[in-house]
């Protein structure tokens, strides 16, 4: 924090240094005459208000005028005001320091009149209050850009613990009474399914909370929901997945590829007519690509795709923002065939991206 304030306020030196030297003392060095001390002193003195009032506006007048209702009008007032009252100070200034006589003499020329507008030095007042406004608005475009990224990161996170929340009763107790009707059946695979369920509830509890988690952890949690969803289904309802083998160590937001498979589960499975779910998933040169497809099954009349879970809506704000310019999502519904194919792919972090959000 104190590097980046140092950084700020050497560039704000360096700005003023060049703005001062550019517009206001390297002409008069072009001058084929030779010019006075007091003059210099004049130039410096203006310099030094014009940075007072480039600060007092930018820091308190134009963000308090500017922005309410009414105080487009008062910062007119205020702007014209100060401009005159600072060429009124400038020339009482000269007048003070005998800038003006002392000129006169060296160009032997009559001095100029006291209550003639400077116009270059009201020029480059203008333009030190244009910038000073334009600062004060992009600070303010800032931070509400801030803010408005700040409630997007915490509806996320709402989002999340809303996903979290609708696991645990509902798929929890569903896949204890798959178990549950396994322990007369196969022992074995109820115990299995057992340990999945509990690998799966840890991630969802304790490792998700966080925003980027290791994709092999991801993928062992996806694997595990679909392998305890293959336990409710039909005989009528094929499964096909494709699991990936990652080449190196990546990282990805937590639980961001459910939905998907989710929304293939709910809509797709079927116990009276043939239907197909698929999930394809690849992970190559840090970019990792999703393909969930599956039938709609006639029972599913009247359905929504974006409901249940988070929904692909809402998945699709967490992939904007998390993942902005670098993902792709495709979703095709053939309503003929009554399929739906979702096609997703994204650019996967090396690192851990860090606490996007703090959890609910």
């Amino acid at each position: 924090m104190e590097s980046r304030n140092s950084i700020t306020i050497l560039s704000h030196l360096t700005a003023w240094s060049l703005f001062g030297f550019i517009l206001l003392f390297y002409p008069p060095l072009t001058w084929s005459i030779t010019v006075p001390t007091n003059f210099w002193i004049k130039q410096a003195l203006n310099l030094l208000i014009m940075i007072g009032i480039f600060y007092a506006n930018a820091l308190y007048v134009a963000p308090k005028l500017l922005f309410e209702r009414k105080g487009k009008v008062v910062f007119g007032i205020w702007l014209a005001g100060i401009v005159v009252a600072f060429l009124a100070v400038a020339r009482v200034i000269e007048l003070k320091l005998e800038v003006l006589a002392d000129m006169s003499k060296i160009m032997n020329k009559a001095p100029k009149d006291p209550f003639r507008l400077d116009f270059h030095l009201f020029m480059i007042m203008l333009l030190v209050m244009v910038i000073s406004t334009s600062l004060a608005l992009a600070r303010r475009w800032q931070a509400d850009a801030q803010t408005r990224e700040r409630i997007e990161k915490q509806h996320i996170a709402s989002e999340l613990s809303f996903l979290k929340a609708q696991i645990n009763p509902h798929f929890f107790f569903n896949t204890l009474n798959n178990i549950y009707s396994l322990t007369y059946s196969d022992v074995p695979v109820s115990r299995e399914a057992i340990l999945k369920l509990s690998r799966m509830m840890r991630y969802v509890l304790y490792d998700t909370l966080g925003d980027s988690v290791p994709l092999k952890q991801e993928l062992s949690f996806l694997k595990d929901y679909i392998a305890l969803m293959a336990l409710r289904l039909h005989e009528c309802t094929t499964l096909e997945f494709s699991e990936p083998v990652p080449d190196k160590d990546y990282w990805i937001a937590p639980m961001l590829l459910l939905p998907f498979v989710e929304n293939a589960f709910k809509h797709g499975s079927s116990a009276m007519q043939h239907s197909k779910i698929q999930i394809e998933l690849k992970v190559t040169d840090g970019s990792l690509s999703l393909r969930v497809f599956n039938h709609i099954a006639h029972e599913n009349d009247g359905f929504q795709l974006d409901q249940g879970g988070i929904g692909l809506a809402n998945t699709r704000k967490r992939l904007e923002l998390l993942y902005d310019n670098r993902h792709t999502l495709v979703t095709r519904e053939d309503a003929g065939n009554r399929t739906y194919e979702v096609l997703l792919t994204l650019k996967l972090d090396r690192e851990n991206a860090g606490h996007i959000a703090e959890p609910v």
